[in-house]
């Protein structure tokens, strides 16, 4: 199965993201690239919610939602939206169960675009 299929196959709207790129398919991957090395600099751990100043893990998760959501990984913006939701809110505790649910998907959705990386 080749990667754009795979992603579609993990709730990725690809067409969408796409048409956002004018229909570029090595520019959206290029980009999905572009998404896995900022997951992989800028990592962001569930201490990183217990911290007394949140500005810093809002700055990072806000952009990943704004990340996600030009790739149109659906999954992931939908959960990276609602943690930085309450995160705004002051909510750190129910913004870390958001975000720890959003793991596994991330997971097999950085997966996915590294095998074919490599493939």
């Amino acid at each position: 199965m080749d990667l754009l299929k795979e992603l579609e196959g993990l709730g990725v709207n690809v067409q969408e993201g796409l048409d956002r790129v004018m229909g570029d398919e090595e520019l959206y991957k290029m980009m999905l690239d572009m998404f896995i090395s900022t997951i992989e600099t800028t990592p962001i751990s569930l201490d990183d919610f217990d911290n007394s100043n949140l500005d810093e893990l809002i700055s990072r998760i806000h952009s990943l939602k704004g990340t996600t959501g030009n790739l149109s990984i659906l999954p992931l913006f939908t959960r990276y939206t609602k943690t930085l939701t309450l995160l705004r809110e002051n909510k750190p505790a129910d913004a870390k169960k958001t975000y720890s649910k959003l793991l596994p998907d991330q997971e097999q959705i950085i997966d996915c675009i590294k095998r074919h990386k490599t493939a």
